[in-house]
Order: structure tokens, then C-alpha cells, then sequence
């Protein structure tokens, strides 16, 4: 009976501080699920007084991440360049390079399709990997500053061996 007595304790003062974090967490009155868009310093505030948070953008990618935000920028727009305005003069003088009477010759066509081949080879790996880059960067900065639940969840349930407690924080 003691036994008992002792485990139910145990467990009372092991919730205790996790629902009081539960409660104490994130504010639950109405002035804290406002969302405050300034537009002039590009700036989201949620509450006045609570948490403001800059929405990523160059401003915000040059002053955390600085030249690797650049890189980036650079390889995903000269992809973006190279894709849909090189390539298309290429296929254009490859296929005036066909239909022209007078340059029958295959260096021309195979030099051309070469250079087809490269802008494309080398544009689309570009745009890719300066947007991957993008990613990762967005994905680092809203996990380092981006707001937070502040609240613990516990909740019960079935699981695989009955109903038991699970704790999130």
C-alpha cells in the first residue's frame, strides 16, 4: 500500500512542474495571437511586447549568413539567366546553324548542339544548387530565430503495450 502511495506521489509531483510549463507556456489571451506586419521595417510582430521576427530576405541573408547568402543568390540567378535566355539563343542559332543553305558543314551543327548542351548542362545544376543552398539557409535561420511554442503537451493515449503518458516538450 505504501508501495503505491509512493509511486502515486512520485508521479503527482513529476506532472506538477510540466503542467504549470503547459499553462506558463505560450500566452493564451487574445492579445497575443495578434500579428503585427510593419510594412515600412518589414518586420512581423506577434504581441507589442512579446517576440518580433524579420522575414527572410536579402536584408536578413546578408547580415547572418553574408558571403555564403551571396554565393547563393549568384548561383541561382545566373542558373535562372543561363536557363531561360541562353538556352533558347543557343537552340535559336543551332537551328538557324541547321536551316542556313550555306554552313552545311557538321562542325557547326555539332559545335552548336555542344554549346546547347553545355549552357543547359551547367545552367540547371547551377539554379539548383544555389536554391538547395537558399534552402538550407531559411531552414537555419527560422530554426535559430524564427518563434518558438514555449509549452509543454501531455497527453494519453494508446499505445503498443495499453494507454500510457507521453510528455512533449
Amino acid at each position: 500500500m505504501s508501495k503505491k502511495l509512493f509511486l502515486i506521489a512520485l508521479a503527482v509531483l513529476c506532472l506538477a512542474p510540466s503542467l504549470n510549463a503547459q499553462v506558463a507556456g505560450w500566452p493564451r489571451h487574445s492579445s497575443h495571437e495578434e500579428f503585427i506586419h510593419d510594412r515600412e521595417n518589414g518586420t512581423l510582430t506577434i504581441d507589442k511586447d512579446y517576440y518580433s521576427w524579420k522575414p527572410f530576405g536579402s536584408e536578413v541573408g546578408y547580415a547572418i549568413y553574408g558571403s555564403r547568402y551571396r554565393k547563393a543568390i549568384a548561383n541561382k540567378r545566373w542558373g535562372i539567366f543561363l536557363s531561360c535566355i541562353g538556352a533558347p539563343l543557343a537552340f535559336v542559332v543551332t537551328a538557324n546553324a541547321i536551316d542556313n543553305s550555306r554552313a552545311r558543314e557538321w562542325v557547326t551543327y555539332v559545335g552548336s548542339g555542344l554549346v546547347l548542351g553545355g549552357i543547359l548542362s551547367v545552367s540547371i545544376p547551377m539554379w539548383s544548387k544555389g536554391q538547395k543552398e537558399l534552402d538550407l539557409m531559411l531552414d537555419d535561420y527560422v530554426q535559430h530565430y524564427g518563434p518558438k511554442p514555449h509549452a509543454a503537451n501531455l497527453t494519453a493515449g494508446p499505445t503498443a503495450n495499453g494507454i500510457g503518458l507521453a510528455l512533449n516538450f
